[in-house]
C-alpha cells in the first residue's frame, strides 16, 4: 500500500535546493545561483548532465571522496572507519581509480548536523588524504547517476538509479559516535516552544521585505528561523538573510544604511542562538523531525485503536512503534534500543507489549534481540500507507498519540472509534475528555 515514489524518496535522501546549485556539461562546472528545481535532478539521473548539491544542516548521508586511488587502498579506507557493505555502498566517481563511499550517519540514534558530521569525520578525512561531503560551501555530485556504478559484489549488477536507492534505503546507519580519536558531545536539552506564526511569518518577510519602521531585528529573526525549519546551514543562512535585508529594507531600517557591518554581525548572533539552541535542544528541522522521529497516516490510528482494544497504554505504545519504523520501513529489520521501548512503554510492560504484539502476529523480534539491551532486529509487520498522507502539522508530525487524535478526530468520533474497539462506555468518555481537554502542545510537534 505504500505510494511513495522513488523520485520523492531521492528528493527526501540527497537534495539541499536553496541556495545555490551547480551543473557540470560539456563546458564544465557552473555555479547556479538559485534554487534547485526538479528539472535538473532528473536530468542528472538520465545522464543528459551532471549535477552537484550543498548540505542540508542535518545531512541525511555522508560521502567519502576518495581520488586516485587503487581499489584496494579505497577498501582500507573504508574498512579504517568502521564501514563495509552493510553500513555503506562504493560507487564509482568520474574519474579513473575514484570513489564515492555512501553511508547512513547518526550520532548516538540522534541525526548529526553537518557541523557535528565534520567535527567528527574530517580528522579522519585529513590522516587518510579523503575530503568528507556533503559540504556547507562546496557542492559534491549528486549518487546514483549513470555511470556512478556500484562496486560492491551485493549491488554490482544494479543499473537504474530506481535500484540502488532502493538498496540504499536499506543500508543499516552508521554511528558517528563509534568513531575513534573524535570529543564526544554532550547530549544536552533546553526548553523549546515552536511557533507556527513565526514560520508564516518569516515566509511573508522573505518575499515581501520589511513592512514597518523598527523591525529589521524581529524581522531577521524571523526569516533566520524560516532558513532554519527549511534545514539550511547556518553559514547559508547568515549570508542568504543579510542579501535579503539589504534588498527589501523597504526604507523602514536606519541602520542597514548607516552601519551595515553592525547589522551583519546582528544575524550572525542571532543565527547562533537560533541554530545553537535547536541542535542542543535535539528539536530539528521539518524533513529531519518526521525522518529521524517518524510519522503515520489517519487510517494507522484506527488500526492501532482496533488492534490494542482501545487499551490507552497499549495504544500509545503502538503508536511510537510504528511512527517510529515508517521512515525506515524499507529495511528488512529495524534497530530500535531498550531506551526508546522503556520510553514508549515503561520498565515493566515494554516486553509484555511486544509479546502480544509477536503473538497477534504484527512484530517479529530477531535472534538478535537480547532482554535488557539492545533491540537489534524488530520487524513490523505493517500495512505502510502513502507517507504523503502523513499526518503533519504545520509540515511536522505530532509526537503524541493524543495529540495525533486531537488533529485527526472530533470528540465524538474519536469515542466512536474507541467503542467499537471494545472500550467500555464510561471509561471512552472520560478519556475522550481528557485527550481533548489541552490545547495542542507546541513541544509536542
Amino acid at each position: 500500500m505504500v505510494k511513495d515514489t522513488p523520485f520523492q524518496n531521492y528528493l527526501d535522501t540527497f537534495i539541499q535546493r536553496i541556495p545555490r546549485y551547480t551543473v557540470k556539461s560539456k563546458q564544465g562546472w557552473r555555479t547556479k545561483n538559485k534554487a534547485l528545481s526538479d528539472m535538473p535532478i532528473k536530468a542528472h539521473l538520465g545522464g543528459t548532465y551532471v549535477v552537484g548539491v550543498l548540505s542540508r544542516w542535518y545531512p541525511q548521508y555522508a560521502i567519502l571522496d576518495i581520488d586516485a586511488r587503487p581499489r584496494e587502498k579505497a577498501e582500507e579506507i573504508r574498512l579504517a572507519l568502521g564501514l563495509d557493505e552493510s553500513n555503506s555502498m562504493m560507487c564509482a566517481s568520474e574519474s579513473a581509480n575514484s570513489y564515492h563511499v555512501l553511508t547512513r550517519p547518526h550520532y548516538n540514534g540522534n541525526p548529526p548536523t553537518i557541523r557535528l558530521l565534520h567535527k567528527v569525520l574530517d580528522g579522519f578525512g585529513d590522516r587518510h588524504g579523503i575530503e568528507i561531503f556533503p559540504q556547507a560551501q562546496r557542492a559534491i555530485r549528486l549518487p546514483f547517476g549513470p555511470h556512478q556504478n556500484c562496486l560492491d559484489p551485493e549491488y554490482a549488477h544494479l543499473d537504474q538509479w530506481v535500484e540502488k536507492l532502493y538498496w540504499y534505503a536499506k543500508l543499516e546507519d552508521f554511528d558517528l559516535s563509534l568513531v575513534k580519536d573524535h570529543q564526544m558531545e554532550l547530549d544536552l536539552r533546553t526548553s523549546v516552544t515552536t511557533l507556527a506564526l513565526i514560520l508564516q511569518e518569516g515566509n511573508e518577510l522573505l518575499k515581501h521585505g520589511l513592512q514597518l519602521p523598527s523591525s529589521r531585528h524581529e524581522s531577521q529573526f524571523k526569516v533566520l528561523y524560516l532558513f532554519w525549519r527549511l534545514n539550511v546551514t547556518q553559514e547559508q543562512a547568515e549570508t542568504t538573510a543579510w542579501h535579503w535585508i539589504q534588498r527589501k529594507h523597504n526604507g523602514f531600517s536606519k541602520d542597514i544604511l548607516r552601519y551595515p557591518g553592525a547589522v551583519r554581525k546582528e544575524i550572525t548572533r542571532q543565527a547562533n542562538t537560533i541554530w545553537g539552541k535547536y541542535e542542543l535542544s535535539k528539536v530539528y528541522p521539518d524533513d529531519t523531525h518526521n525522518s529521524h522521529g517518524g510519522y503515520l497516516a489517519e487510517p494507522d490510528l484506527r488500526d492501532i485503536i482496533q488492534i490494542c482494544g482501545g487499551s490507552t497504554p497499549r495504544m500509545r505504545f503502538l503508536f511510537h512503534l510504528v511512527k517510529y519504523c515508517y521512515p525506515r520501513r524499507h529495511r528488512n529489520q529495524v534497530n530500535i534500543h531498550r531506551d526508546k521501548l522503556v520510553q514508549w512503554g515503561n520498565e515493566r510492560t515494554y516486553l509484555k507489549y511486544l509479546n502480544e504484539l509477536e503473538t497477534k502476529g504484527i512484530a517479529q523480534r530477531g535472534r538478535g534481540y537480547e532482554v535488557g539491551g539492545f533491540s537489534k532486529s524488530l520487524r513490523l509487520d505493517w500495512k505502510y500507507k502513502d507517507s504523503r498522507k502523513a499526518v503533519l502539522y504545520e509540515g511536522r508530525a505530532i509526537e503524541t498519540f493524543e495529540d495525533t487524535v486531537k488533529v485527526v478526530y472530533s470528540p465524538r468520533d474519536f469515542r466512536a472509534l474507541l467503542q467499537s474497539a471494545g472500550t467500555e462506555k464510561n471509561y471512552a468518555r472520560r478519556f475522550v475528555e481528557r485527550t481533548f481537554q489541552s490545547r495542542l502542545s507546541a513541544t509536542h510537534i
